[in-house]
Parts: structure tokens; C-alpha cells; sequence
């Protein structure tokens, strides 16, 4: 239950500071001044963070302002039941299927890609990887390919499927799995990825995953452990999942009914919220719900349990090499570095920073260098967002000042190319 208290007139009262001092400076008082008096007299509930009540007002606005585009979406998405079952009836005229140079084996490993400006070199290389640990690479790509893309990744890969981008990553991965059901194939190791990270960036990454799948029946590479935000910096809750770029998935959930139900029901759609709630956290749940053992190689609790355990210095790097994309935590990352790391209050001050920091974003993300040192850096996301723009500058600047390990140069390439088109 909240509790209630007077706002200070320094708090937002979510009218902009431009928009009172104008409704002052205008000469308008009367009811006007009266009404911003009383408004600027309301509560708020204590307890919820500042930048999250900004953060909703802005997801809200946004909500707002895209209202008329989701009502002219409504049609498409209306005809989304009857352009699934097409898609299903007439799977063999609307995809194409290319047999590979790779041969079967007991293990398989969906790699869906979406690459319409040309197959990256990094695909190559993971492809060449997967083979090279035992897996028969079932490509799926999202978007149509030309000849001298298909004969590229032909000659990496068992199977390469080219079908429209329906459904995201979602889609094509349940298109793969169900296609190897009707090929009546089981795999004693199944591997589900997708081209939004670069991967392997460390040579032991399988060992390590095999290694977790002793004690679970699907691994990923990040766990996403919600947080319950607050003024204190946020607390975790129970709620988990694993993101969908990987997973490693055993024979044990292959063969459990809920993995199978999961996969021959799923409804693939071209609206992302719908793709991220019933197919990246959807899926987790139910696997979860199921009793299926779910873990990753990471997760921000981990981080934290690790990250208290070091020395001062480990600390000055990790917050020399972050990367910010909120400008309250820039802000406050800049009043730790005026700070003498040898004055009383500074490490407590620095680890609730970081804490507060990982729990707003993802720990791999925000602290490069403390990740890499404490996990080794495994994989590296591609996304255009802020936060994982700063992140690739943080990591180049660690890499360039020696502090870590270089990525294989095929990926390496790719992360300072899109760093610098992306500054």
C-alpha cells in the first residue's frame, strides 16, 4: 500500500516547468492560477522512482500519439487467424527449402537469420562453430535470399528454409521446429539462436553450456529477472525469463508434451508486443509451469553477488567503461567519479550506483568491462537501442586500453563498423 505526502514544488507535477512559468508570465491569473495552485498542491504516492513516473508519462504519450496508426492496424491484424492458416496450408509453396552441405547428425541447431543487405561474415563464422562442436546448422532466414547469398550459407549448413518475415523470430522458429516434426526427426540436442547477437565471443562458450545442461533442461545465455521499482533502486521479484536470442534445449524437454504443445499451438504474429509477451516470456513460463528446469549462463543477481566480492579497483574500471543511456544515472555516475575512491561511503556509494543501474537496465549492457571480467564476454546483442550503442562504445574503449581479451576478428570488425555508423 502507498503512502501519501505533498508534493514540493521542485518534484514534476507532470505539467512541464516551460508550460507553468508561461501560464504565470502571461498574465492570465483568475481560475487559471488558481487551478496550477491546486494542482501543484496534489499528492503522489511515495515510493515509485521519478525517472519510472517519466518513463510511463512518455510510454503513455506515446501510446497516445500512436493510437491512430494501431486503429488503421487493426484491419491486418483482424486477418492475422486466416493469413496463419494460409501460411500453414500453403508452407511448401510460400517458403523454400535448400538441402546443405552439412550432414545430419544427432544434433541441431536453428539459426534464424534476417540479413537483407547480404550474409554477414559473422554468420559464417558461427555457422562453421556450431558444426565444429557437432550441430547440423538448420538455417532460417526471414527474408528472400539471392543466389550468391543461398550458395554462401549452402555450404555451411544442413538445411536453409527462406520464408517471408512472419511473425519475428518467433515465426521462423516455430516453422523450423515443426518442420523437423514432420521430418520426424528428434535430436538428442537442439539449439534455437538467432542472428541478433554476435556469437561465440569466447572459445569455451559450448563447453560451458554443456555443462549447465547437467542440472537443467534448457539453457540460455541471459536470465531476465524482473525487477519491482522503487525509490530504493529497485528489489527482484520471482519472475523470470530467458531471452530468446538462445537456447540450448536437452532431449528431456524435446520430448516433454508442453515443449511439443507449445510449438503446434503457437499463434505467430506480426505484432511485437504479442511476440514478446505469448512467445519470448510465454514460453519460459509454460516451460517453467511444465516443470522443466530452466537456467542461463547469466543473470543480474549473479553480477551483483560477484561484483560485491571485488576491490576498489575492479570497481573504478567498472564505472570508468560504463555505458548510460538514462541521464539520472549519467549524472550520478559523474558525481562518483568527482568523488576520492579512498574517502569513507565511496564503495557503498559506487556498489548502490551499479546496483541501482542493472536494475533500470540489462548488467551486461551497463557495465561491459565488470561483465566480461566476471562472465567473460560470450555475446555481444546488435541492437540499435541507446543503451546497446554505449555498451560496444564501452567495450572498444576497454579493448582499446588492454583491459580485455579481443573477440575473433570477424566480429570485432562488425562491432567497431556498426559503432562508428551508428555515433
Amino acid at each position: 500500500m502507498f503512502r501519501w505526502m505533498p508534493v514540493s514544488r521542485s518534484v514534476t507535477t507532470g505539467v512541464p516547468i516551460r508550460s507553468r512559468r508561461y501560464i504565470r508570465q502571461s498574465g492570465r491569473t483568475g481560475k487559471i492560477q488558481k487551478d496550477m495552485n491546486v494542482f501543484e498542491r496534489m499528492s503522489m504516492p511515495t515510493g515509485i522512482p521519478l525517472w519510472k513516473i517519466r518513463r510511463e508519462v512518455r510510454r503513455l504519450a506515446g501510446q497516445v500519439l500512436g493510437l491512430p496508426a494501431k486503429i488503421a492496424d487493426t484491419p491486418r491484424r483482424l486477418r492475422e487467424p486466416a493469413r496463419r492458416a494460409a501460411h500453414d496450408r500453403n508452407f511448401e509453396r510460400v517458403t523454400r527449402l535448400t538441402a546443405g552441405n552439412v550432414p545430419l547428425k544427432g544434433r541441431i541447431a536453428i539459426l534464424l537469420i534476417y540479413q537483407p543487405a547480404g550474409v554477414a561474415v559473422s554468420t559464417l563464422m558461427t555457422c562453421r562453430w556450431l558444426v565444429a562442436e557437432g550441430y547440423s546448422p538448420f538455417l532460417v532466414s526471414n527474408t528472400p535470399l539471392g543466389d550468391a547469398g543461398r550458395k554462401q550459407l549452402q555450404t555451411e549448413c544442413w538445411r536453409l528454409l527462406e520464408r517471408q518475415n512472419f511473425g519475428y523470430d518467433f515465426g521462423g522458429y516455430r516453422d523450423a521446429i515443426l518442420a523437423l516434426g514432420r521430418l520426424q526427426l528428434a535430436p538428442e540436442r537442439l539449439i534455437v539462436m538467432n542472428d541478433s547477437v554476435w556469437m561465440p565471443m569466447s572459445p569455451d562458450l559450448m563447453t560451458r553450456l554443456e555443462t549447465l545442461a547437467e542440472k537443467a533442461d534448457i539453457v540460455g545465455l541471459l536470465r531476465d529477472e524482473k525487477v519491482r521499482h522503487d525509490t530504493a533502486g529497485g528489489h527482484p521479484s520471482e519472475r523470470f525469463h530467458l531471452e530468446s536470442y538462445f537456447y540450448l534445449i536437452t532431449k528431456t524437454a524435446l520430448e516433454h508434451p508442453a515443449f511439443q504443445e507449445f510449438w503446434e499451438t503457437y499463434q505467430m504474429t506480426d505484432f511485437k508486443p504479442d511476440t514478446i509477451k505469448h512467445g519470448e516470456i510465454g514460453f519460459s513460463r509454460r516451460m517453467t509451469k511444465a516443470g522443466l528446469r530452466l537456467e542461463a549462463l547469466t543473470r543480474r543477481s549473479m553480477f551483483l553477488e560477484h561484483l560485491a566480492t571485488q576491490d576498489d579497483a575492479f570497481l573504478i574500471k567498472t564505472l570508468r567503461y560504463a555505458a548510460y543511456a538514462d541521464r539520472d544515472l549519467e549524472k550520478a555516475a559523474a558525481r562518483l567519479a568527482q568523488r576520492d575512491p579512498s574517502e569513507t561511503g565511496w564503495r557503498a556509494a559506487a556498489v548502490d550506483h551499479i546496483r541501482r543501474a542493472v536494475n533500470r537496465k540489462r548488467f551486461n549492457a551497463t557495465f561491459p568491462y565488470a561483465n566480461d571480467r566476471i562472465f567473460g564476454t560470450i555475446f555481444m546483442k546488435k541492437s540499435a537501442e541507446p543503451i546497446f550503442c554505449a555498451m560496444r562504445q564501452g567495450y572498444l574503449r576497454a579493448l582499446s586500453d588492454g583491459e580485455l581479451a579481443a573477440p575473433p576478428d570477424a566480429v570485432l570488425d562488425e562491432i567497431r563498423s556498426i559503432t562508428a555508423a551508428r555515433k
